[in-house]
């Protein structure tokens, strides 16, 4: 194969590593900003690309394909790895029995997220390899790097990406896919069966792993240092701070980070001679911890010379760095309106909260998905969000403390990930809510993606298909509704109504398509 480049953004060339290192299995669960490595591996692999009802059940489908012995990529957001953290924790005791590399895309800035949680100390808690890309380049690489340090050392490894690196474009040299691991069953239960009478031992196989897990770094070549003579101002930094960073590279030395763990004893070399030395990493002060314990000098997060908060970004770089800068700003003979995300004209979702306004509920609580934009005005239809599927378990402790006329309002797609449980869950323990299910067909708020209730898989193709009513019913709800939030509002209201004034666990599903996948399929 002729050498060819592509201009492919980083989640593209993170599927497009994948593909070269030969895997078997791409599972993820949709999440921005990881949505689109699935979606890319879905038209570009002729092998199985797929999307799991959650995390966890995606990262336990990996780990059951490394134990038929072939390589698989498990991708999802940060919160994502919330859900997963399970079987993630319990792998890295365990151990995979072919390469497993699990993405996590981090949210600096909560573009389109609940919170900006910074992966790496969960990698740090799991005591597993990290490796961190500052362009598209790197992230094929480097997924090509963790499948072979996973076999290597039998261990999950995560590559953490971040918004501005999974959506950023940049050259890709394209290569030859190796050729896909042949099946092989391995049967280890001292290495497979998480029981106490193995665990102690796996920890400590873990533990023993952690000085060679270092030797590995330091020969990976990820871990650079850039320094010019005279220089006596350094930045240590990582990931796509480091592109940031390079733009400094004629007054400031630079320590590139790029595999955890790494030997800390490359911060010592680094910063001595330097009189000033400034941390530049999205994220929490991860770096910045390690390297305080090294130097008085530093810089950064958890020294105040940063925010603690947000995005760094390039202009927050030179604001910090050169001194009496300012950002440039363009005079305007208006300023320009706020842009804040708002919903779709003509969203079912849109005819559904007027419905249920109507129905002067005490309390609704809202979920994660486009729906919880009807938190904003003129709606102000939700009281609460707070994470996938927890919209039917606080609700569900609202009603359990004396609280009547309670709602939770989910997703067709939030429910399958991890509200069915909690709707158990409000049955079981007798609670008086009404769980409103929102079905658009389509994880909307991420791009469209398919469901198991579509019956639609990653590539397009028929797959099983889950029937909500019937899911409820077996769930043991008291009853159920099925009706379109476009006809007849005010039946809709009143059936609202009646369900909140009834005792038990009560579901109406309001149902109609995302009203930009109606539009998609007529084109």
């Amino acid at each position: 194969m002729e050498m060819q480049r592509q201009l492919l953004s980083g989640n593209e060339a993170i599927g497009r590593g994948a593909i070269e290192a030969g895997i078997s299995l791409a599972v993820g669960y949709p999440g921005t900003p990881s949505t689109e490595i699935i979606e890319y591996l879905a038209r570009h692999f002729s092998g199985q690309a797929m999307w799991a009802a959650n995390e966890k059940v995606a990262l336990e489908m990996a780990i059951g394909a490394t134990y038929a012995g072939k390589r698989a990529l498990c991708t999802m957001k940060h919160v994502g790895l919330n859900v997963a953290l399970d079987p993630l924790m319990t792998a890295a005791y365990l151990g995979v029995k072919a390469g497993l590399v699990v993405i996590v895309a981090d949210d600096p800035g909560a573009y389109s997220s609940q919170n900006e949680q910074d992966t790496r100390y969960l990698v740090n808690f799991a005591k597993i390899p990290c490796l961190e890309p500052s362009d598209s380049q790197e992230a094929k690489d480097m997924v090509i790097k963790a499948f072979d340090l996973s076999e290597r050392f039998g261990l999950p490894v995560i590559v953490r990406s971040v918004t501005r690196v999974s959506h950023s474009y940049s050259p890709v040299i394209i290569n030859e896919p190796k050729h896909e691991n042949p099946t092989r069953i391995i049967k280890d239960p001292p290495t497979m069966i998480a029981v106490p009478s193995h665990v102690i031992a796996c920890h400590k196989r873990l533990n023993e792993k952690q000085p060679k897990l270092i030797e590995w770094s330091n020969e990976s070549g990820l871990n650079q240092i850039f320094k010019k003579r005279g220089q006596k101002k350094g930045i240590i930094t990582c990931g796509v701070a480091y592109a940031y960073a390079a733009e400094f590279s004629d007054d400031f030395a630079i320590l590139k980070i790029g595999a955890y763990p790494f030997d800390e004893r490359i911060i010592k070399t680094f910063i001595r001679g330097l009189d000033e030395i400034w941390i530049l990493e999205e994220g929490y002060p991860f770096i910045e911890d390690i390297a305080l314990k090294y130097s008085k000098k530093i810089k950064g997060r958890r020294s105040g010379h940063i925010d603690m908060e947000g995005e760094l970004g390039t202009e927050a770089l030179r604001r910090h760095l050169i001194p009496n800068y300012s950002i440039p700003t363009i005079q305007l003979d208006a300023p320009l309106p706020g842009r804040p995300p708002v919903m779709c004209q003509g969203c079912p979702h849109r005819e559904f909260y007027k419905s249920l306004n109507e129905a002067k509920p005490t309390f609704v609580a809202g979920d994660i998905g486009c729906y919880t934009l009807g938190a904003a005005p003129p709606l102000k239809a939700l009281d609460t969000c707070l994470c996938m599927g927890a919209s039917i378990s606080k609700a569900a402790g609202m009603s359990l403390q004396g609280v009547n006329g309670v709602v939770a309002v989910i997703g067709d797609s939030t429910f399958i990930h991890s509200g069915i449980t909690s709707l158990i869950s409000a049955v079981y323990n007798k609670a008086n809510i009404l769980v409103a299910i929102l079905d658009n067909s389509a994880v909307a708020m991420t791009g469209h993606q398919p469901t198991p209730a579509t019956g639609v898989t990653a590539k397009g193709e028929e797959g099983g298909k889950i029937d909500l009513v019937e899911l409820c019913k077996a769930c043991g709800v008291d009853s159920i509704e099925v009706f379109s939030p476009y006809e007849d509002k005010e039946k809709n209201t009143a059936t609202i109504k009646d369900k909140l004034n009834s005792k038990g666990v009560h579901v109406v599903i309001s149902k109609a398509p995302c009203i930009l996948s109606a539009r998609k399929k007529k084109a």
